[in-house]
């Protein structure tokens, strides 16, 4: 019981900064994938007098990638042309060229008018649509989620951090008496902060542990029992066991960098 109430202080800030950084990695791991989906749903249609290749198309830009002649039948179809009336041959000769443009990445808005624009230079080229409206409506959504999630990240673990140098002071406080003497003797600065850096790697670790656990009971149970199907798509992104090393090393840096701060400003004073 002591011992939890000793370390429960220091364990709370650590777990909620070790949680942002989790949920950090796994929205960057989601997002990937969300970016991925929308970049294969996403085409460009292009109109040219004659026939190109996607080697003519990558000579104006190179986040070309893929391209897809549309067929002038089916063309005709959507107009709803009548075939009776109109000899179909001829009139899909008249036609010009249609073709759906794949791009090799999710881009910005600045990046797509790029793209627009260096296609608008072949003079082979009659029309492009970049259904640029429904594509800076997706982007501009996404690019907000992402900054405000970011945000909120960055500020919680702001103030996790603040939390974990007053618990340090704390207990510097409480063994200041012991350290004091240790420095009359004249141990080095290393050797008298030895407790608190044992302390605090021992937190580190249970917090690394902690928040480990959080996100694996999320990934087995809590996501598989889940009727969402976004997540259950993405369930292998939630967690990994490369993450407990990643945690681990962040909570580490942050105990040693807390304890280094609190030492020094004590040793200053």
């Amino acid at each position: 019981m002591k011992f939890i109430k000793t370390h429960v202080s220091l364990i709370f800030p650590l777990v909620a900064i070790l949680l942002g950084l989790e949920f950090f990695i796994v929205f960057d791991r989601t997002t990937d994938s969300f970016e991925k989906s929308l970049k294969n749903g996403y085409s460009m249609m292009v109109v040219s007098k004659d026939e190109m290749s996607i080697d003519d198309f990558k000579a104006w830009d190179d986040h070309i990638e893929q391209v897809i002649e549309l067929e002038k039948s089916k063309i005709l179809e959507k107009l709803k042309m009548d075939k009776n009336t109109l000899n179909q041959e001829s009139l899909e000769a008249s036609l010009p060229n249609f073709y759906s443009l794949k791009l090799d990445g999710y881009l910005t808005l600045l990046e797509l008018e790029k793209v627009k624009y260096n296609l608008e230079k072949s003079d082979n080229i009659i029309s492009i649509e970049s259904f640029q409206s429904a594509y800076q409506s997706k982007y501009e959504l996404f690019s907000f989620i992402k900054l405000a999630f970011q945000t909120f990240i960055v500020f919680m673990s702001i103030i996790g951090f603040f939390l974990i140098v007053k618990q340090m002071e704390v207990w510097n406080f409480l063994h200041a008496q012991r350290m004091k003497v240790m420095e009359i003797f004249g141990a080095s600065l290393f050797l008298r902060s030895k407790v608190l850096i044992n302390m605090a790697l021992i937190d580190a670790v249970i917090s690394a542990l902690i928040t480990s656990a959080i996100f694996y009971a999320i990934q087995n149970f809590w996501i598989k029992g889940s009727k969402m199907e976004i997540l259950k798509e993405n369930v292998a992104a939630i967690f990994s066991l490369t993450d407990i090393f990643i945690l681990l090393f962040a909570s580490i840096v942050v105990v040693m960098l807390s304890v280094y701060l609190v030492v020094v400003n004590v040793k200053e004073a």
